[in-house]
């Protein structure tokens, strides 16, 4: 199993809302460990050679109600090494994308109205294209959304040298816990998210009808899971 840096992703917002999520795939593991950030204010990728400090400060920064595009900045001024990271998302004042000159190809992005995408190491621009394209396209809400635009992605060409790992990270007001859900190794990554947002949107039902054959009556408050970032 060779494990290659090689990424594609999606950063987006919906502003009714107020919603932000990410999505991401890549040649090796655990890609939902490192890459994805997301808070209150903003969704953050930081990928090729990945510094998570970027994305977390950046939606930090977001939530606190500094522009996106102003956090990366001063966040690649700052970083001797800018050159060879690949970051992009969005918050409340805009979006912003930033391919490094040293990202291996094909590697660039796409700035759409309130979502960004991002890719090095790939088959080719048509990833990228493909995952904007399909995100505009898709129905539903922003977990489904993020997890049809990976697979129009993939099914363009995807990482170059195939997925490993892809996850999914939103931020809501009402959070679920299929908001954050990882696929850590897997051959088909994207297929396996996908059944596991569908299996986590189930589960949520089956928990209810469990706890009511349970207790009856119970306070609605201990469903209320929340979501850990």
């Amino acid at each position: 199993m060779r494990h290659v840096p090689g990424t594609f992703s999606i950063a987006a917002r919906d502003t009714e809302a107020n919603v932000y999520g990410a999505a991401v795939t890549t040649g090796t593991v655990a890609v939902g460990a490192t890459c994805p950030y997301v808070s209150a204010g903003g969704a953050a990728v930081t990928q090729s050679y990945t510094k998570p400090e970027h994305g977390r400060d950046a939606v930090a920064r977001a939530e606190a109600g500094e522009r996106i595009d102003g956090a990366f900045e001063s966040l690649l001024d700052d970083d001797d090494h800018a050159a060879y990271r690949q970051v992009h998302g969005v918050g409340a004042g805009g979006e912003f994308a930033f391919t490094g000159g040293e990202c291996v190809s094909w590697a660039g992005h796409r700035v759409g109205d309130d979502y960004t995408v991002a890719g090095n190491m790939l088959a080719g621009e048509a990833v990228v294209e493909a995952t904007a394209e399909a995100y505009e396209a898709a129905n539903g809400d922003m977990a489904e959304r993020l997890v049809s635009a990976l697979e129009a992605g993939e099914a363009a060409g995807g990482d170059d040298r195939g997925e490993l790992s892809a996850a999914l990270l939103v931020h809501a007001p009402t959070p679920e816990f299929y908001h954050n859900l990882r696929v850590d190794l897997s051959d088909e990554p994207v297929a396996d998210l996908r059944d596991l947002l569908s299996e986590a949107r189930r589960a949520k039902a089956q928990i209810r009808r469990e706890t009511d054959a349970q207790f009856g009556d119970y306070p609605d408050e201990i469903l209320e899971f929340g979501v850990k970032y």
